[in-house]
């Protein structure tokens, strides 16, 4: 197994137990089908722009189809590896122009307009505060950048300590 196929099956495991606690504390029945975790289904796309998949999103796609979690705090998106080659079509930052940020590969969203990017010269992974998306830049928003994770990697274990949290309380803790 590779750390991304441990992390996908840890992550499974954490919404197998949500999945058994979730109705008696929120009041309805966990959809299975909304939050998941797939397996990677295609090869990655090519066309559009040649630099969209940095190494570990690469390891990471090679693994993971899409991770979908609306009922997790207010939602965590991994996108599919198909937007990121045409992630300004999508309305998707492509460049940050707040801070020294720069060229970013955005994988992932909350369900609040967020979204998380992997900033390219340095491999730090951000969270974007919904803000104005134009033509692939984005320059601004209701806040600031936020670093979550030193890498993508980090940003992984991170999203799994949030749903270990939430599964275990029912609290949600920041990403």
């Amino acid at each position: 197994m590779t750390g991304v196929a441990d992390w996908k099956a840890a992550l499974r495991t954490h919404l197998d137990q949500l999945a058994v606690v979730f109705e008696q504390r929120f009041g309805y029945p966990f959809d299975e089908e909304s939050n998941f975790v797939s397996d990677a289904d295609q090869e990655l796309p090519t066309g559009g722009d040649a630099t969209a998949f940095p190494p570990a999103l690469a390891d990471f796609y090679a693994e993971v189809g899409e991770v979908s979690l609306p009922d997790v705090n207010n939602g965590y998106f991994i996108h599919p590896a198909d937007r990121l080659p045409v992630a300004a079509d999508w309305g998707l930052p492509t460049r940050v122009d707040v801070g020294s940020i720069g060229e970013v590969a955005t994988f992932g969203s909350d369900g609040g307009g967020g979204f998380f990017c992997l900033a390219r010269h340095r491999g730090v992974i951000f969270h974007l505060p919904p803000g104005r998306v134009d033509d692939g830049v984005y320059t601004g928003g209701l806040g600031d950048p936020r670093l979550i994770a030193d890498d993508f990697e980090g940003f992984l274990a991170r999203i799994l300590v949030v749903i270990g949290e939430f599964v275990a309380s029912g609290a949600t803790v920041e990403l």
